[in-house]
């Protein structure tokens, strides 16, 4: 028995296919058949039901499976150990979400290739909901995320907190600070602006509706924070921004005077990530970029933002 036949079992299990499951541990087919037949041969019983499509684990495959994940984790908690003086090294699939992935992810993979050239490392930028997903399918070993997330089976380790500001067309911004009562009113009580949003995939989006309760509904929804900023320059309304998404010299980037709403950003992992190591040295490389003051809550409210999906 080897660590390789439990892996290729668990892959089995979880894609339902020998096909698939060859494909995404990067072998033939036959290969990873082959192995499984050694392993059952070996213990003496059958693991899967080939007969039915998609192939089905059989009761002693599901008690064997259950050990080998715990089998696989212990694995991984020693070869964390013994390279303890080493950069980490090995794969990782990370997952971050659009409204944060401009701010830190050129930093972050320029620090990444200098510091841990051993480790191949791939991201992918996504929203929230698929990076849960994937999480917990182990498609990701780790996402950065806006939490809290209110998922007991994922675990949080918080970097930063970015404050929200407030982000208005060219010739029409208000007195800077900006209440949160007056966030849409327009210069003079001329009428209010309307309110430009992202789309409904994305956290931010539900963040921000939930400082704009009782404003009229948006009109219009767009895909990227670039495209956002866009509107608002060509005059469709005003919208919200996370604070690292902008540059700080705009004069149209208004702050909002206290309580200051924003988000907490977090790295998140799931169940079976024991690479303790690479958590640290991403917490490091991330907040490269994140000014000393946002590391910390400080006055920071960022009460009843919850991420919202």
């Amino acid at each position: 028995m080897t660590l390789t036949q439990l892996r290729y079992l668990i892959a089995v299990e979880k894609y339902g296919s020998f096909i698939s499951a060859a494909e995404h541990c990067f072998v033939t087919q036959p290969t990873l058949s082959l192995q499984i037949q050694k392993l059952e041969q070996e213990m003496g019983v059958e693991l899967f039901d080939r007969k039915r499509n998609p192939v089905v684990v059989t009761r002693m495959g599901e008690k064997i499976i259950a050990q080998a994940r715990q089998v696989l984790l212990e694995a991984a908690r020693l070869e964390e150990l013994y390279q303890s003086d080493r950069p980490p090294g090995g794969s990782l699939k990370l997952g971050i979400i659009p409204t944060v992935a401009p701010a830190l992810l050129p930093h972050l993979v320029r620090s990444l290739s200098h510091l841990s050239p051993e480790l191949e490392f791939r991201i992918f930028e996504l929203p929230t909901s698929q990076i849960i997903h994937r999480l917990r399918g182990e498609d990701l070993d780790l996402g950065i995320l806006a939490t809290p997330l209110e998922e007991k089976d994922l675990t949080e380790f918080p970097l930063y907190y970015e404050p929200f500001v407030a982000y208005y067309p060219p010739g029409a911004v208000p007195q800077s600070p900006v209440a949160l009562k007056d966030l849409n009113r327009k210069p003079g009580g001329d009428g209010l602006f309307e309110l430009v949003l992202l789309g409904e995939e994305h956290c931010f989006r539900n963040q921000s509706l939930q400082l704009c309760k009782g404003r009229s509904p948006a009109r219009i929804e767009c895909g990227s924070l670039d495209t956002l900023r866009k509107m608002v320059d060509e005059g469709a309304g005003m919208t919200l921004l996370p604070l690292l998404a902008c540059d700080p010299q705009d004069p149209r980037v208004v702050p909002f005077a206290p309580p200051i709403p924003g988000r907490e950003i977090s790295l998140v992992h799931g169940p079976g990530f024991v690479k303790g190591r690479l958590i640290d040295l991403l917490k490091e490389l991330i907040l490269g970029p994140v000014p000393p003051g946002l590391r910390v809550r400080g006055d920071l409210d960022i009460v009843g933002l919850k991420n919202g999906g």
